[in-house]
């Protein structure tokens, strides 16, 4: 097929005539503007390969049509920038551009050098669209120039003679006055006649033209000198363009540009017969309008293959649609008339809408103008709701409720009342689902089955329909490589299971593999352990790669993922749960750590979900932060020693069964505290202080006590607490002893510590009191805090 194309293009090449170019004086008209920087010793070119001096763009109209003339100059820095500087190439279109190449100059220590004369010029039947099944009939003027050295300046001009005429002899383009290169001088001039309304714009600059008008013509001029280079950041979304640009357009506002498209988008009065019979039959089998409209989309999607011969007018002009469906092979403009004309015919509100897929919503900043699409799709109307459907994507599938549609920011709707752009919102469909199981049943250290249930919907089930139809083995190979960098030794089980419910256009994959070292064994700690990882959820995730952005970041959007990870034990397990959140105006994210209503299990509940399409430059620092936060609650670690089962079945048991002994303790606890109480309450008044010092001390330890045995979590840290307990009711005690009288019951061991009448107090016992026992209370704080905290991380 690409063999036949390369013969009609030659073909048409040769009836468009055999001067597709020649050489010669520039027009008259052309004001002459020389690349200073050549001629300036003073000048320091940019680092690089090659410098950039010179690009003038000088454009006149008439009534004939328009003549753009080309001068350009480049310096070659190093061996790459002489191989750039030495090849010449000039695009053009033979069907209505005649090319006029006027000099092509060398300029070596300031001398000119001319090589026109000598040149070889080769025309190129280049189709740099043609691996996008484009054909458009574009030729390339190649010279490849001799003897050019490191520091030559190559100087050459040429001019352009036509317009296309599908746009009517109206006139608009977009000239460029920035880019990601540094310039030393850009000129950009037009000339258009006083009798012709025109409207001129500039973007991302406060440049303007300087104007003037002469003989009939009014006189626009733009000129700059030292032009820094524009970078902009990786990973900036689509519709962001800074660079800086100058556009006119004859196209008084976007409703002349629908007048303009819409004789190029009429349906026919009557389709031919194979139509008909196709319309008969989609009728037949389809009764509502949903339906239908779902039978015409995936009729032009699968039996007219995608082929473009975009030659002359037909870069804007669609084939008839007869014509389109015999041959059965159209492009994007082809395509859609043919749905927009079943649709009609169907009795279907549907027309055609022409949208941007490189700079998508920026043709908001656009001046009116057909420049600003480069391609076509379907607006369709059905009980109040809009749909965009593109007849150009293929194994599409699911009822129009659940169509994967097309949103490129805003659409230029071809309908008689429309006088502006429109915003494309369509009922975004990308959620991921993924049910993923461990199963460790057969016992720790022992391989475990991994199960992966992926369930795609909307696009994202449409282009992995698309991959597993050509690529599936490769893809099969692919998962399992992914999953054997986390778990070493994976390898399948088996087949990968595919289940297409095409009624809701969801797909869905189960793949199963065997894992031998999902347990690891740790030998410093004596215990085996498991590292749960998610296999889906932190690629959303990841780190931006800077903060400091001159641009916005993109991220995918619509997107949202649901992934359930559950592990199967072969025991009670002690699971540590946990609930992370993390809320940011981008995306908002949780993970869900619960135990399984068996005690056998532990389910991990990720969920991620993008807010918007983009991050701004300074929110940078905030969305890393609260990416950070998320990717740190990622991750859940089991662990367990070899008797991990028998020990956790032992200490739970008794659990359960001493339930009773509690309520029986607390209230022999209590009579005997009440006991003590009253006793205390009978003694002698010189007494009471003191029991009332040790009657606190007795319920300190009781309560402390019944604490430990309810609270799970006192266990752990009872020994330090226990140390802090005895340090400070020890030194409680010691400073009641000096009031303890010589009748009380515990006067006998007070004398043995001390004695307010015996001053006699041994050294140690004294140092021990005063420094020993508080220094022990501190270090036991101390470790009781750390054990606390390292218990809730």
């Amino acid at each position: 097929m690409r063999g036949v194309l390369l013969v009609l293009g030659w073909m048409w090449a040769c009836a468009a005539g055999a001067q597709a170019y020649k050489t010669g004086a520039a027009p008259a008209w052309v004001l002459p503007v020389a690349a200073e920087a050549a001629a300036d010793p003073a000048w320091q070119p940019q680092r690089g390969s090659v410098a950039y001096l010179l690009r003038d763009t000088q454009t006149r109209v008439d009534a004939r049509g328009k003549v753009t003339f080309m001068h350009l100059a480049t310096k070659a820095l190093d061996g790459s920038g002489v191989e750039k500087a030495a090849n010449l190439s000039i695009n053009f279109d033979p069907t209505y551009q005649r090319l006029t190449i006027h000099t092509i100059n060398v300029i070596r220590d300031g001398k000119v050098i001319p090589r026109l004369a000598g040149a070889r010029v080769k025309l190129l039947q280049r189709e740099t669209e043609l691996d996008y099944l484009i054909y458009d009939g574009s030729q390339t003027a190649s010279v490849l120039l001799d003897d050019i050295r490191i520091g030559d300046i190559v100087d050459y001009s040429f001019s352009l003679d036509g317009a296309n005429p599908v746009f009517k002899g109206k006139v608009s383009s977009r000239v460029d006055i920035a880019w990601a290169v540094p310039m030393d001088r850009s000129f950009v001039r037009l000339l258009m006649p006083l009798n012709r309304p025109l409207r001129v714009t500039t973007h991302n600059s406060t440049l303007q033209p300087a104007i003037s008008e002469a003989d009939g013509y009014r006189d626009y001029r733009w000129d700059q000198r030292n032009i820094a280079a524009v970078k902009v950041d990786k990973g900036a979304p689509e519709w962001f363009n800074p660079y800086a640009a100058v556009q006119w357009t004859e196209f008084a506002d976007w409703a002349s540009v629908v007048a303009w498209s819409l004789p190029l988008y009429q349906p026919p009065a009557r389709p031919g017969p194979a139509l008909r019979a196709e319309l008969e039959r989609i009728a037949r089998e389809n009764s509502g309008a949903e339906s239908r409209t779902a039978a015409v989309l995936r009729l032009v999607q699968r039996e007219v293959r995608y082929m473009g011969i975009e030659v002359g007018p037909g870069s804007h002009a669609p084939s008839a649609p007869d014509q389109v469906w015999l041959r059965r092979f159209g492009d994007c403009k082809d395509k859609t008339l043919l749905t927009v004309t079943l649709l009609r015919a169907l009795g279907i509100d549907a027309a055609p809408a022409l949208v941007n897929t490189e700079f998508t919503r920026d043709v908001e900043h656009w001046a009116p103008t057909p420049l600003a699409f480069n391609h076509v799709l379907v607006r369709v109307l059905l009980e109040g709701k809009v749909y965009w459907l593109d007849p150009t994507r293929s194994m599409q599938q699911g009822e129009l409720a659940h169509l994967a549609q097309a949103d490129y920011g805003y659409a230029l709707v071809l309908d008689p009342v429309s006088t502006a752009l429109t915003r494309m919102a369509p009922s975004a469909i990308s959620l991921k689902t993924i049910r993923a199981v461990f199963d460790s049943t057969a016992g720790v250290g022992k391989p475990v089955d991994y199960t992966v249930s992926t369930t795609m919907r909307g696009e994202r089930a449409d282009n992995l329909r698309r991959q597993l139809r050509y690529n599936r083995a490769e893809m099969e190979t692919q998962y399992q490589n992914f999953y054997a960098r986390s778990y070493e030794g994976t390898h399948s089980n088996g087949a990968m299971k595919i289940e297409d419910d095409e009624a809701r256009n969801e797909l869905t994959t189960v793949e199963s593999y065997r894992v031998p070292s999902f347990w690891v064994r740790n030998d410093k700690r004596g215990r085996d352990e498991a590292q749960v990882e998610a296999s889906e959820i932190d690629e959303p995730l990841k780190a931006p790669e800077a903060i400091g952005r001159n641009a916005p970041l993109r991220l995918d959007f619509p997107r949202e993922i649901i992934e359930v990870t559950e592990v199967r034990l072969p025991a009670l397990w002690n699971i540590k749960t946990s609930d992370a959140k993390v809320a940011d105006p981008a995306f908002e994210f949780s993970y869900k750590v619960a135990r399984g209503a068996d005690g056998k299990s532990v389910l991990i509940t990720a969920h991620y979900k993008a807010l918007r399409d983009h991050i701004e430059p300074g929110d940078m620092g905030r969305y890393a932060g609260h990416l950070k936060q998320a990717r740190d609650a990622i991750g859940y670690s089991l662990y367990s020693t070899p008797d991990a089962a028998a020990a956790l079945e032992e200490e739970e048991t008794p659990a359960r069964d001493r339930g009773w002994l509690l309520p029986a303790v607390a209230l022999l606890l209590l009579a005997a505290l009440v006991s003590v109480a009253q006793r205390m309450q009978r003694a002698p008044p010189a007494h009471a202080e003191v029991n009332r010092r040790l009657l606190l001390v007795l319920v300190a330890g009781s309560g402390f006590a019944t604490l430990c045995w309810m609270l799970p979590v006192w266990p752990a840290v009872m020994p330090e607490i226990a140390m802090v307990l005895v340090a400070t009711m020890g030194g409680y005690l010691l400073r009641t002893v000096p009031q303890v009288p010589a009748t009380h019951l515990a006067y006998p061991l007070a004398l043995r510590l001390y004695h307010a009448r015996d001053r006699a107090l041994p050294k140690a016992l004294r140092y021990f009191r005063r420094r020993l026992l508080p220094l022990l209370g501190w270090c036991a704080v101390g470790a009781a805090l750390a054990k606390l905290l390292s218990l809730a991380a």
